[in-house]
């Protein structure tokens, strides 16, 4: 009798695993998209400047703190000095390519990375006015304002099974 019960105890424990396992199977995968502010710019009278040497050391950090949490696959950037700039020793040291991106179809942008990096984690690169609206666009919410001029370091992490539903954190790097 003792023998029976212990079989059908350990049953129903192999069983309740084997579902556990199957919801977690089932379960869809969502992307990662990490957004950033270009580094410190330098300021050499142009509209388009690169980064200065403290900025250059923020992209390096980036990588590190990048590649110390995160597989990233894929790499967006504005066309601008400083976004490239930030980007590059990131891109250079996972042997990515950086995809520019524009401004004219952000919905579509956002939605397509979402779907097509799904369980993946994605770098973009951005500006104190866009890098606030384009998490706020795949939170589908107003959380973020327009960063201020002084603002550098910070990594939006935002989790997204589909656009216009999302969570985030904030980090720094």
């Amino acid at each position: 009798m003792k023998k029976i019960i212990f079989s059908l105890i350990l049953l129903f424990l192999a069983v309740e695993y084997l579902y556990a396992f199957q919801v977690q199977e089932e379960k869809p995968d969502y992307t990662t998209l990490l957004f950033v502010r270009h580094a410190e710019r330098a300021e050499d009278g142009t509209r388009n400047p690169p980064i200065s040497e403290e900025g250059q050391k923020r992209a390096v950090n980036l990588f590190h703190e990048i590649d110390d949490n995160f597989d990233v696959v894929a790499i967006y950037s504005t066309a601008y000095k400083r976004t490239q700039m930030t980007a590059t020793p990131t891109a250079d040291s996972l042997g990515l390519e950086i995809t520019e991106y524009g401004f004219d179809d952000l919905e579509n942008f956002l939605s397509g990375l979402i779907l097509e990096y799904s369980g993946k984690a994605v770098l973009i690169v951005g500006h104190s006015n866009t890098t606030p609206r384009l998490i706020n666009m795949v939170l589908g919410r107003e959380e973020f304002e327009q960063l201020q001029e002084h603002d550098y370091g910070d990594l939006f992490i935002v989790r997204s099974l589909e656009y216009g539903m999302g969570s985030v954190e904030v980090g720094k790097f």
